[in-house]
């Protein structure tokens, strides 16, 4: 083994990647020091900009998605220290996704990101420069997102339905305890991924949100102390319902388990704390036709779906569960400052991307305190 390669091969934790290279050495139709010089030399970027190329038939709106977002995953591969093909693993591509998922709170940009990096290493794997395993991460089942559900704000009725069927039928259940939270405290997947029993005081009606990087763990905007631009930790205060449906959930219905850093997570299965996967599909489940109610403008579902396996027509994307209990929150008259801190947003943003109500709705929400703060004469 020449000097060049052992070098690239001791940087590679992944056995995975490391048979697949030694593998490509010896099955090389030239010599092995050929071999050799083309896995060191040949770049992740060198591929790129001849995947692009051979893309030029492509319609100007997928050349221009590949570019904003392939480089993405190139840049995450070259900070860590990957910079050939033959280096990828599926670690590393499990990694891209946990900083996607960290990131983002849409499903369908995270698809987006994944779809698109998948048609990159799908490319490469076909030149026999990575592992059929490196991209197979990147498919939706093994991710556990549906470009099927919804992500449009969840309306109010909708919502209240739903959640009074689960207090009924399911109440203290994964799906009940999970929907009351994400209605109420509007958090991120991350935020809820990241909860520990630690941080839930029902006596105070109160649940925190802590960044523990070192013990697996982010919120999205980091802490106030690290090096991150914003500070996502935050204590949100509960209603007496949703503080009722916590504690019965874990009264009754949450395993015994730790995690792999021995912390007690809030929302656990019995292999540990449960993945994001894991709590989106319990959001498709738990706003699927089984629980939702049946309104005009429903997609259409017969009632054959089966939403532990799959997502139904009906079903939102938990980010849409968020949105919907910020509107809800705003017209109910909470200042938009508030919601900025409780939700972990900016206001910019909140005004954007967070508020789709009409000049008219802010203007009807607003009457009241514009009023109130009127003087008498």
């Amino acid at each position: 083994m020449s000097k060049s390669l052992a070098e690239v091969l001791s940087e590679i934790d992944d056995p995975e990647a490391v048979d697949f290279i030694l593998n490509e050495v010896r099955g090389h139709d030239t010599s092995s020091a050929e071999a050799t010089d083309e896995i060191v030399s040949t770049t992740l970027q060198q591929q790129y900009d001849r995947f692009l190329r051979r893309r030029q038939n492509r319609s100007p709106t997928t050349i221009a998605q590949y570019k904003r977002t392939i480089p993405d995953l190139i840049d995450y591969a070259e900070n860590n220290k990957v910079r050939s093909p033959y280096q990828l693993s599926t670690d590393l591509i499990d990694g891209y996704v946990d900083l996607l998922m960290e990131r983002y709170d849409a499903d369908a940009t995270i698809l987006t990101y994944t779809k698109n990096a998948g048609v990159f290493l799908r490319w490469l794997n076909a030149r026999n420069k990575c592992s059929e395993a490196v991209y197979e991460v990147l498919s939706k089942d093994a991710l556990g997102l549906s470009p099927k559900a919804r992500d449009e704000a969840i309306p109010e009725p909708v919502a209240r339905h739903i959640i009074e069927q689960l207090h009924q039928h399911r109440r203290g259940s994964h799906l009940h305890a999970a929907m009351e939270l994400f209605w109420n405290g509007g958090p991120r997947i991350g935020d809820v991924y990241s909860a520990d029993l630690r941080d839930f005081l029902p006596e105070e009606n109160t649940l925190k949100f802590r960044h523990r990087p070192e013990e697996g763990t982010r919120l999205k905007n980091g802490s106030a102390d690290d090096d991150t631009v914003g500070d996502g930790e935050r204590d949100i205060i509960l209603k007496d319902r949703v503080v009722d449906a916590l504690q019965l959930y874990i009264n009754t219905e949450r395993p015994d388990v730790k995690d792999d850093f021995g912390r007690e997570p809030l929302f656990a299965t019995k292999y540990g704390r449960a993945a994001r996967s894991t709590l989106r599909r319990w959001i498709y489940e738990a706003t699927s036709c089984r629980w939702a109610p049946r309104m005009q403008d429903t997609p259409d579902c017969n009632g054959n779906c089966d939403p532990d396996s799959s997502v139904c027509p009906c079903s939102y994307y938990p980010h849409a569960i968020r949105r919907g209990a910020i509107v809800h929150h705003l017209s109910g008259d909470l200042r938009q400052d508030r919601a900025s801190q409780r939700f972990d947003v900016s206001i910019p943003i909140l005004k954007k991307h967070y508020d789709p109500r009409t000049k008219s709705r802010q203007l009807a929400d607003r009457a009241d305190a514009v009023r109130d703060a009127w003087a008498d004469w």
